[in-house]
C-alpha cells in the first residue's frame, strides 16, 4: 500500500516536471526580446559623419593631366577641347597593362627630345603634361595592371603615339628631367576611335611653338595672340561649425583656446585655427612631429582618400605637387587652368589645399575657408601674349634666373577687389621656378602691374 502511493507520487511529480520543461521549451522558442532600447543608446553614440561639402571627386579627377598637346612633324597643338581632354583621360583606367620594358638607353639627349616631341621623322604622339612627377604605384591604382611593377620611378608625361595598329598598343610612361621612358603595352577597346578623333580636330587647336628659354630650356607656347575671358566671382564664407563638426572625432569636447588671442577651438589632441584675415583655416595634431618620408605614390593615395572623406571638393582642386618636406599641395582649377594667387593684390593665402602626414594621422590640413559662386557674376575679354613676348619679358627681368624655370604655363591669378566678398580671376602666364609658381607679368621688370600678363 505504501508502495503504490510512493509510485503515485513519483509519478504525479515526474508528470509536474515534464509539464516544466514542456512549457520552458516552448518560452524559449517563442521568445521575442526587444533590442529597441539598446539600438537607440547604441546610435546615440555613433555619431553622424559631417562633410564639409556634399562633392564626391574620383581620383582621375583629382590626379590628371594639366595639358595635352599633339605633337607631329615638328608641328605642335593644344588640346582645349574640354570634352576631347576629359573623354580620353577618363577612359585611360580602362586600359589593361600587359607588360612594360625600359627603353631610355636608346636615345641621347637630342634624340630624347626629337623623340618625344615628334621631330625628325618620329610618329605623331599625344603628349600628357602633369604639374609634377607622379608615381609609377599611384598610376598602377588608376590602370588594370596585370602585374604591379616591381620598381619605383615616377613620371611627369604619358605619350600615346597615333599610328599603333595592333590590338597591344604602345604607350610611354616619361620623366622629363631623367630622361626616362618606360615603354607600357596596353589593350584598350577605345583607343582607335579616340585618337582617330583628337588628329582629327587637331587644325582647330591653337598651333604653339617650342621656345628656347635661357641657356638649354625649352618650352611649348603659343605663335600667335589670343583671347581668354577674365571673370569675377562671389565668394561664400565657409561656417566655423561645419569644419568643428567635420574635422573633430568628438566636436562635442571642442572648446575655445583661452592661450590664444584669435579663433582657435580645441578638445586638447587636436587644434582649428580660424584665419579670417589670410581667408584660411588649419586643422593640425598639437603634439604629433612629422614622421619618416613616405613613397609619394601613398601619400598622394592618402591625401585622396582624406580630402574625399571629409568632403573638401568645395570647388575643384587637383594634385599639384609634393614638396621637399613632403607637404601636398592641390590647387583649385577653372577652365582646366590651375588658379595661382595674385602676388600684389592676393585674396587670402590662396586657393589651395595642402597636407601633411605623421604615420597615419594628418599632422597638418589647411584651405581656404571660402567657396566659389558656381557661375561668374562678370567676365570680359583680355588679349593674352604670344610665346614671343613672354621670352621677351622673362629676358628683360632679373628678379629669377631663367634657366632654374622647370615648367611654363596658362593659370587663372586671384586677384581681391575693393568688395570684401568678390574675387576677379585674370588669366595670366605662370612659371615654375624653385618649387614655387610666379605670375609673368610686367611687375617682374618693377613696374605697376597694370595687365597681369596680357597686352
Amino acid at each position: 500500500m505504501i508502495g503504490m502511493r510512493r509510485e503515485n507520487i513519483k509519478t504525479v511529480i515526474l508528470s509536474v516536471l515534464v509539464v516544466i520543461s514542456l512549457v520552458l521549451t516552448w518560452g524559449i522558442w517563442t521568445f521575442q526580446p526587444n533590442f529597441s532600447e539598446g539600438t537607440a543608446s547604441t546610435k546615440s553614440t555613433v555619431r553622424e559623419k559631417h562633410k564639409i561639402d556634399k562633392t564626391s571627386q574620383k581620383v582621375s579627377q583629382t590626379v590628371k593631366p594639366r595639358d595635352m598637346f599633339i605633337h607631329t612633324n615638328g608641328s605642335h597643338y593644344k588640346v582645349n577641347d574640354e570634352t576631347l581632354f576629359n573623354d580620353l583621360w577618363a577612359d585611360l583606367p580602362q586600359w589593361e597593362v600587359k607588360g612594360m620594358k625600359d627603353i631610355s638607353d636608346q636615345y641621347d639627349k637630342l634624340g630624347f627630345k626629337n623623340w618625344l616631341y615628334g621631330r625628325n621623322g618620329n610618329s605623331a604622339k599625344l603628349d600628357l603634361q602633369f604639374n609634377d612627377t607622379i608615381p609609377i604605384d599611384f598610376f598602377q591604382t588608376m590602370f588594370k595592371w596585370s602585374n604591379p611593377s616591381m620598381e619605383y620611378s615616377s613620371f611627369d608625361h604619358i605619350v600615346i603615339p597615333f599610328n599603333e595598329n595592333k590590338t597591344n598598343k604602345k604607350i610611354y610612361m616619361v620623366s622629363y628631367s631623367k630622361q626616362l621612358i618606360l615603354e607600357v603595352t596596353v589593350e584598350s577597346a577605345n583607343y582607335r576611335n579616340l585618337m582617330n578623333e583628337l588628329y582629327s580636330k587637331k587644325s582647330s587647336m591653337p598651333l604653339y611653338h617650342l621656345y628656347s628659354v635661357g641657356k638649354s630650356k625649352e618650352f611649348l607656347m603659343p605663335n600667335a595672340r589670343f583671347n581668354m575671358k577674365e571673370k569675377e566671382f562671389i565668394t561664400e564664407t565657409i561656417k566655423t561649425n561645419l569644419f568643428k563638426q567635420t574635422l573633430f572625432n568628438d566636436p562635442s569636447t571642442v572648446r575655445e583656446d583661452p592661450n590664444y588671442n584669435r579663433n582657435v577651438l580645441t578638445d586638447g589632441i587636436s587644434r582649428l585655427e580660424i584665419n579670417s584675415t589670410q581667408r584660411q583655416i588649419q586643422f593640425q595634431h598639437r603634439n604629433l612631429a612629422q614622421s619618416a618620408s613616405y613613397q609619394t605614390g601613398e601619400l598622394i593615395k592618402k591625401s585622396y582618400k582624406y580630402l574625399e572623406d571629409t568632403g573638401s571638393w568645395t570647388d575643384h582642386y587637383q594634385f599639384f605637387n609634393v614638396s621637399d618636406n613632403q607637404q601636398l599641395s592641390f590647387y583649385m582649377f577653372k577652365d582646366q587652368m590651375p588658379v595661382i594667387n595674385s602676388t600684389s593684390k592676393p585674396f587670402g593665402s590662396g586657393p589651395v589645399l595642402t597636407l601633411q602626414w605623421a604615420n597615419d594621422e594628418v599632422l597638418s590640413y589647411k584651405r581656404p575657408n571660402y567657396v566659389l559662386g558656381p557661375n561668374p557674376i562678370k567676365t570680359k575679354d583680355v588679349k593674352m601674349m604670344n610665346g614671343n613676348e613672354v621670352v621677351s619679358l622673362l629676358e628683360q627681368q632679373d628678379k629669377y634666373d631663367v634657366n632654374k624655370i622647370d615648367q611654363i604655363f596658362l593659370s587663372y591669378q586671384m586677384v581681391s577687389s575693393s568688395t570684401n566678398d568678390l574675387v576677379e580671376l585674370e588669366p595670366v602666364w605662370s612659371m615654375k621656378i624653385n618649387g614655387k609658381i610666379v605670375p609673368i607679368t610686367k611687375d617682374l621688370l618693377g613696374k605697376e602691374e597694370d595687365d597681369n600678363g596680357v597686352e
